[in-house]
């Protein structure tokens, strides 16, 4: 497989500095720098975009270099690169919203009637009103208030419509 281009996302800040600097040239170690890439990485990349050795040190032409990365800046990799990027951070983004609420305990009666409303909760047609005190509670009745749905669908439907319950006939009834 090969390396991931770390720097790819990095290229826009990169061109932006190369533009600030006035030297002529970038050698191994600025271009480390400005890449934040490793000794080995920064000689491979110089190479590919075409340095050249002065006695022992690899050398760039810094506005040489400015040319070659406009063209990769607005290439399919590139695009890409930040596509995936967008999408890390919007999952991570997401997974740390969850977490926050994976740490809330709720306490449940396990002996209370699941068919009942909890206290402090009133359905009307189209309305619902739900009285809590804090976010635990809150949470609490609306776990509530799911398992009494469940219980009883159908008065939970009357309800919340404002029609009278409809009683519910088993497929083998008497005829």
């Amino acid at each position: 497989m090969p390396m991931q281009k770390t720097w790819l996302l990095r290229l826009t800040p990169i061109r932006e500095e190369l533009l600030k600097l006035s030297v002529p040239v970038i050698d191994r170690a600025m271009f480390e720098r400005l890449f934040g890439v490793r000794r080995r990485r920064a000689i491979q990349l110089m190479h590919y975009f075409g340095a050249y050795q002065s006695g022992r040190t690899c050398l760039i032409d810094r506005l040489a270099l400015i040319e070659q990365l406009l063209p990769i800046e607005g290439s399919t990799d590139f695009a890409l690169e930040q596509r995936r990027r967008q999408r890390l951070v919007d999952s991570l983004e997401r997974l740390r919203r969850s977490r926050a609420g994976a740490h809330v305990s709720i306490r449940i009666d396990a002996a209370a009637n699941t068919a009942a409303f909890p206290a402090g909760v009133q359905l009307d047609c189209g309305t619902l009103r739900l009285e809590f005190h804090g976010v635990e509670d809150l949470l609490r009745k609306l776990y509530e208030l799911s398992r009494a749905a469940a219980a009883d669908f159908a008065s939970f439907r009357a309800a919340a419509e404002g029609t009278p319950p409809v009683a519910i006939q088993s497929a083998g009834g008497a005829g």
